[in-house]
């Protein structure tokens, strides 16, 4: 059976492969008589058994269209399964996520390019709000009446999100997180891991995350050079092997968005260092920054 989140919001833990420690991706069903479908998982068997069974559980209500958080292929593994299965559904895509998406549909014909607006199924309304960061072109859905936040992979249940170079963009990840912090979300639900119930507080977390790994950078480079590895070696210390190598990109990332902001700079041979004070991009002081 579906998980009920909200009324007219139901969660399928679609099985499949992500990252760890997740196993499973959160798809949603919004809607009554007729549902829209957040997400498709990775179109492996365990996922597209768990979203028929849960959909034959809503009393196989008609499917009036796809919503695409994101690229990534445990998000959109399952789309033409989706389609085989539905072939009149749309898929509604942001455009900068379409080329990406593409190769995973089985009738392209059917995508719909989607910036921002608002969808509604089976009396249910949801507002769709670009909120890049994770990728160029994530979607996130907003249902004001139940002040609930459906966030895609900008916020996972359980850890702080992955933002890695060339997907992610830190910067816009960070403005993302103050865009969705002024709904003042009461829950959010994740693409990955446990429902959120204090939606204001997380989102006060991640921002906290971030600058605690901005300053820890900073201080870092303060006693001198360091490469990416140098510097994600000292951050993820403690943490296992696989988490340190993604910690690597994860560095690059906050590397890429102090040198936007001039803070920081590449020296020529792969090491960064701090910014001379003054030295930032035109329009921008380490003090505003």
């Amino acid at each position: 059976m579906p998980e009920t989140v909200a009324p007219g919001v139901y969660r399928t833990r679609a099985p499949g492969r992500t990252l760890a420690p997740y196993r499973a991706t959160e798809c949603y069903w919004i809607g009554t008589d007729e549902v829209l479908l957040v997400d498709a998982g990775d179109g492996e068997a365990a996922a597209r058994e768990a979203l028929r069974a849960d959909w034959e559980a809503l009393g196989r209500p008609r499917l009036a269209g796809v919503v695409v958080t994101h690229r990534h292929g445990d998000h959109v593994g399952g789309l033409a399964w989706v389609q085989h299965t539905w072939p009149d559904a749309p898929v509604y895509v942001h455009p900068a996520e379409a080329d990406a998406v593409r190769p995973w549909t089985a009738r392209p014909e059917r995508m719909v390019p989607m910036a921002e607006g608002r969808l509604e199924a089976g009396g249910v309304t949801v507002e769709v709000l670009h909120a890049p960061g994770h990728t160029p072109g994530q979607l996130n859905l907003w249902l004001a009446a139940e002040r609930l936040l459906l966030a895609g992979d900008n916020v996972l249940g359980n850890t702080t999100s992955v933002i890695v170079p060339p997907d992610g963009d830190l910067l816009a990840y960070l403005a993302t997180l103050r865009r969705l912090l002024a709904l003042a979300p009461a829950r959010i639900a994740p693409g990955h891991g446990d429902l959120v119930e204090d939606g204001v507080g997380y989102l006060n977390y991640y921002l906290r995350h971030r600058a605690e790994r901005e300053q820890q950078v900073l201080d870092l480079l303060a006693a001198g050079p360091r490469t990416p590895e140098e510097l994600a070696a000292r951050i993820y210390s403690d943490q296992p092997p696989a988490a340190q190598r993604a910690g690597v990109a994860m560095t690059r990332g906050q590397l890429a968005a102090l040198v936007a902001r001039g803070r920081v700079v590449e020296d020529g041979t792969g090491r960064f260092r701090l910014a001379e004070p003054g030295s930032g991009p035109a329009g921008v002081s380490p003090r505003d920054a």
